[in-house]
């Protein structure tokens, strides 16, 4: 255990010398179409456009780590990434994180849970999860009913891509995810002729946030990038962010 810890200092250490010497802020990302995708060996989508916006604001350039979300959680916990976008906020994150404020993105959409058609799963009230197994993504947290359940059978799984295939091999009964995520892992085809969403739902709004490692040198720029959020969010410049690339994912989905 003193070894891990050990590694894990040094670790921190670099990171943040290295931020100090090559000018540059290590961003955590996932993928998460359409905040974040990998197109053409390029990661483009909303939250880039922002991590970049904000990068600059500081004089920084980002480095984008690319790993599932599980992974880019544990690395900005431990100060081996500096940043990560995308995060609900809860007492125990808050302990390795700094949320920066206000949200970047209030999410409204609901929460759903996708079953086969073929196998006519009913879910219609929260009970209903008890008899069935649930995959969910490693790390993730949904909403309090359902994280702080211990009786339903939850599959942690690395990524959506990983919901995705389990559900059509029938390994698993369902999964919850919004759909916008889970559009752009299927065809059209394929989507409208397998899937289909569960009538119970989770549609309360939930807080979006930009996080900095508690331990890295950048959580000195905390003020700072509060400051600047605060205006790219009151000044509707995230707005216009999201509406240009929201334009961009749909042409791209209806064209599958």
């Amino acid at each position: 255990m003193k070894y891990f810890y050990c590694c894990l200092f040094i670790l921190t250490l670099l990171s943040n010398i290295a931020m100090a010497e090559t000018g540059k802020l290590n961003v955590a990302v996932f993928i998460e179409p359409p905040y974040v995708d990998l197109v053409a060996k390029k990661l483009v989508g909303e939250n880039i456009d922002i991590i970049n916006l904000l990068t600059k604001s500081i004089g920084l350039e980002p480095a984008f780590i690319q790993c599932p979300f599980v992974r880019c959680l544990a690395m900005t916990k431990s100060g081996q990434a500096d940043m990560l976008l995308g995060l609900s906020k809860s007492i125990d994150r808050e302990k390795d994180l700094i949320f920066l404020n206000p949200p970047h993105f209030k999410q409204k959409k609901p929460l759903r849970f996708f079953t086969l058609k073929e196998k006519k799963q009913t879910i219609q009230h929260f009970s209903d999860l008890n008899s069935l197994l649930v995959g969910t993504l490693r790390g993730a947290a949904y909403f309090p009913l359902f994280d702080e359940n211990q009786t339903i059978k939850k599959v942690e799984l690395t990524s959506r891509e990983q919901l995705v295939s389990m559900l059509l091999k029938g390994r698993i009964d369902t999964f919850l995810e919004r759909e916008e995520t889970v559009l752009p892992l299927l065809s059209t085809t394929e989507y409208q002729n397998k899937f289909t969403m569960a009538d119970y739902q989770y549609n309360k709004t939930i807080n979006s946030y930009i996080v900095l490692s508690r331990h890295s040198k950048a959580r000195r720029y905390a003020n700072e990038l509060s400051q600047v959020l605060a205006k790219i969010v009151s000044d509707g410049t995230i707005k216009r962010i999201r509406m240009k690339n929201r334009e961009r994912y749909q042409t791209d989905t209806n064209t599958k």
